[in-house]
């Protein structure tokens, strides 16, 4: 008899474990899934700014940012920083993806500029968005180039 007044009772908390289990771990894949976005824009604009920081020549047209850079023992070649308005928006560098789809959730770049602000410096603003959280990360900095002969 005990047993049969006890079972609701133990049915009721293993429900409520449970609820507080899928919460929990709903709630974790949510943070990882905001932590890959934070990643993916930190990545693209320190990789622009790296290229920038060193760049021989810049150019800023159609919402393209165009560097000339130098590898350590090649000739200096331009390249293309780019957001793409394809289906799932992504950061480019020279065609290929700096930014893309994570098993962690739905990343895609919102928006990308680059604006002069003096004779060699460049501001670069990149906002982020994850679908899977409606969340949105924007990183902004300004960068100084070195240019020809400096």
């Amino acid at each position: 008899m005990e047993l049969v007044a006890a079972m609701p009772l133990i049915v009721f908390l293993l429900a409520a474990f449970g609820t507080v289990f899928v919460f929990g771990v709903r709630a974790y894949l949510f943070l990882l899934s905001d932590w890959a976005l934070q990643e993916q824009v930190g990545y693209a604009m320190e990789r622009m700014a790296a290229d920038l920081r060193y760049a021989e020549d810049v150019k800023m047209e159609g919402g393209r940012l165009q560097v000339l850079c130098r590898a350590t023992s090649e000739p200096a070649a331009w390249v293309v920083y780019e957001a793409t308005q394809e289906s799932w928006p992504r950061m480019m560098r020279g065609g290929q993806p700096l930014t893309g789809q994570s098993t962690l959730g739905k990343i895609v770049m919102r928006q990308f500029t680059a604006k002069p602000v003096g004779d060699r410096t460049v501001l670069l603003r990149l906002v982020g968005e994850n679908l899977l959280t409606g969340r949105t990360y924007e990183l902004e900095t300004a960068v100084t180039w070195t240019g020809k002969g400096t």
